[in-house]
């Protein structure tokens, strides 16, 4: 794959800032239409959205997010972080919380084994290529849901806490079911690294390349959760239809109801 880091200039800020929904509680709050399918068709606007966590959000942010039309919220966090930081979109009686996320974090003990690394950049690194790789077959279920929401006309925004790799994982399956291209999959998932602002997770005493490591959106990443489908189905389409369950006839039923 041509590599994208270049595309994520002053042009591409520019380009791209009409996506970002500006509010006070998220950074990483935007919507996924206006990319070009490999047949010429547009994804929607307003109609899909990717974001960081939904847990600081005003008020008014969740007003705004009503306004933009969206009724399901698809939180892709974990339990523990579903219990620690409540979504505030559940406050509005019209949008519809899925909590899609898992009970538990899928290796609990490799997360603690920081502290005992050798090389905390490396191990670092390994820890969200070793994340990505599993990305596809633990969150298949999410998916599927997201796919049925949105065939049955519900505008949604999928989630999860920096939105940048569960929810890019899953803003990368939704973009290429709809037929877009993979280099543009892989634009739309660099923007976090333009829009994010770490939430104030940077600790600033932490090594800058750990926290680079970890809370920033890398090709490479990403790359690796496409690997694990590709390894184990031979391609993206068969993946869909055998594991996540979007067969044909729905995936023309989700391109009529995202794309124009």
């Amino acid at each position: 794959m041509t590599c994208l880091s270049h595309k994520i200039d002053l042009l591409g800020i520019n380009r791209h800032m009409e996506r970002r929904i500006g509010l006070e509680g998220a950074s990483n709050f935007r919507d996924l239409g206006g990319y070009k399918t490999e047949d010429g068709a547009t994804t929607k606007w307003r109609t899909m959205f990717r974001s960081d966590t939904p847990a600081f959000l005003t008020q008014a942010d969740v007003e705004t997010i009503a306004g933009l039309g969206v009724r399901v919220a698809c939180d892709l966090r974990y339990r523990e972080e579903r219990q620690t930081e409540p979504s505030q979109l559940k406050s509005h009686p019209e949008i519809h919380v899925l909590e899609l996320g898992l009970d538990e974090r899928p290796d609990q003990t490799f997360l603690d084994s920081f502290e005992f690394a050798d090389d905390v950049v490396a191990h670092a690194r390994n820890f969200l290529l070793t994340s990505y790789q599993q990305y596809p077959l633990l969150y298949a279920h999410a998916y599927r849901s997201m796919f049925e929401r949105l065939i049955a006309g519900d505008n949604l925004v999928v989630h999860c806490t920096a939105g940048k790799d569960r929810a890019g994982t899953a803003a990368a399956m939704l973009l290429t079911a709809l037929g877009v291209p993979r280099d543009t999959v892989f634009e739309d998932y660099m923007l976090t690294n333009v829009y994010w602002d770490r939430g104030g997770r940077d600790h600033g005493d932490a090594d800058p390349e750990v926290m680079q490591a970890i809370f920033s959106a890398r090709e490479e990443y990403l790359s690796n959760a496409f690997k694990t489908i590709e390894d184990k189905y031979g391609n993206v389409e068969r993946y869909l239809v055998e594991y996540v369950g979007l067969d044909h006839k729905k995936r023309d039923a989700l391109r009529a109801a995202c794309l124009d």
